[in-house]
């Protein structure tokens, strides 16, 4: 959706020669009137993006803030999937006093009858430098899933593209999210509102309420003259698939937490790979496949957030996972994964074995093979002999 006239009081110019490494203009005095923010970006920019990719960029801000403000580990960030009757939620319990019940770090809400989404996480702010393309304060958080600073702008844009209003509201600011002459931009008005009663704000988020003086809300509707273009039901629950964490919904029923990593042996996650909690789609190299699923807390991904950049470092991960878990849980893994490499030595779970596995872990395997032949002699393939040697 194009407004048809520039909103008043704009700052900065359309240019069609900025990148996303240029900053947005606006003025540095944060008060007085609205006042309009535009990006060098063209509404074609990211083309493979669809709304799914977008939601991914909006829950991993709002996850990485929930973390960061609550001094969380990633292990007790546990959203739950909740359908409420008239909308549903998905809510980050405040774990901190489990004595106390119904109170939440933040919300996700779905409106049934409008379509409406909102992401909401609370007591937070948000200055105008959000804005500003390659901007983050989370490029030396270990937690956090995000570092390239533009994915609140890129998911804007694509949302706004793709035919849905977004507005932000923070920090006595209501931020507007269109498109003009094919760019993007962001028309920042002060609230009016008078400031209410104080109110406790984890009770307040269990409860889908957020306030523009105290919270980071977000919201993703259908344009007032085209209320069909609502998000439906069903778009809504795949945009959840960008995740694990989801409690009730997108959690898998069979994972071993390590300190180094997830193993997700549930058969529904087969071949999947999460950095973070946030799902790859484009893991895997060519044909070959993981016959597990993993989710590394390390890593570094391309600009479309599709796929870890460095192969050996993935290869090396998954290495690590699996023998913590063997060392934590030797007589359930080692056999699993012995299996592995006798019949599927082709899978990208066991592709780098021989090149990453530690001396130990060797050792272990060739005990197992030796317990499993029942007597002295155990026979091997000649061509193995190099590996094997230094047992």
């Amino acid at each position: 959706m194009q407004p048809n006239n520039p909103p008043n009081n704009v700052v900065g110019e359309l240019d069609p020669n900025k990148t996303l490494q240029v900053e947005p203009a606006h003025h540095q005095n944060q008060s007085g009137c609205g006042k309009t923010v535009f990006f060098g970006v063209s509404s074609s920019y990211v083309p493979d993006w669809d709304t799914r990719a977008a939601f991914r960029e909006l829950y991993q801000n709002w996850r990485d803030a929930i973390l960061a403000r609550s001094n969380l580990g990633r292990l007790d960030f546990q959203p739950f999937y909740e359908d409420r009757g008239d909308c549903v939620a998905i809510i980050v319990p405040d774990l901190s006093d489990r004595h106390r019940q119904g109170r939440a770090l933040g919300f996700i809400k779905y409106d049934k009858h409008s379509g409406c989404v909102t992401i909401s996480n609370s007591c937070a702010e948000l200055g105008l430098n959000a804005l500003e393309l390659g901007s983050s304060s989370k490029q030396h958080d270990s937690n956090s899933a995000g570092c390239h600073g533009e994915g609140l702008k890129l998911a804007a844009l694509v949302m706004v593209r793709s035919g849905f209003e977004v507005e932000l509201s923070a920090s006595r600011r209501y931020w507007h999210f269109g498109l003009l002459e094919s760019r993007l931009f962001c028309d920042i008005k002060p609230s009016n509102q008078p400031s209410p009663e104080s109110s406790d704000p984890r009770g307040d988020m269990f409860r889908l309420r957020s306030r523009v003086e105290r919270d980071v809300t977000v919201e993703i509707r259908a344009p007032k003259e085209s209320r069909k273009n609502a998000v439906s039901l069903a778009e809504f629950r795949t945009w959840l698939t960008v995740t694990l964490d989801i409690r009730g919904f997108s959690h898998p029923s069979d994972v071993l937490e390590t300190e180094v990593g997830d193993l997700i042996l549930d058969p529904d996650f087969h071949s999947r790979v999460y950095l973070k909690g946030m799902r790859l789609p484009c893991s895997g190299s060519g044909l070959k496949q993981y016959r597990f699923a993993y989710n590394f807390l390390q890593g570094k991904v391309n600009r479309d957030r599709q796929i870890l950049v460095d192969r050996d470092e993935e290869a090396n991960m998954v290495r690590r996972i699996w023998e913590a878990a063997i060392w934590k849980h030797r007589t359930a893994f080692l056999p699993i994964y012995v299996g592995l490499l006798r019949n599927s030595p082709e899978a990208l779970d066991v592709e780098s074995a021989t090149h990453f596995l530690q001396s130990s872990t060797k050792l272990l395997i060739w005990k197992h093979l030796r317990g499993e032949a029942g007597d002295d002699k155990f026979f091997y393939n000649e061509a193995s002999s190099a590996e094997v040697s230094f047992l």
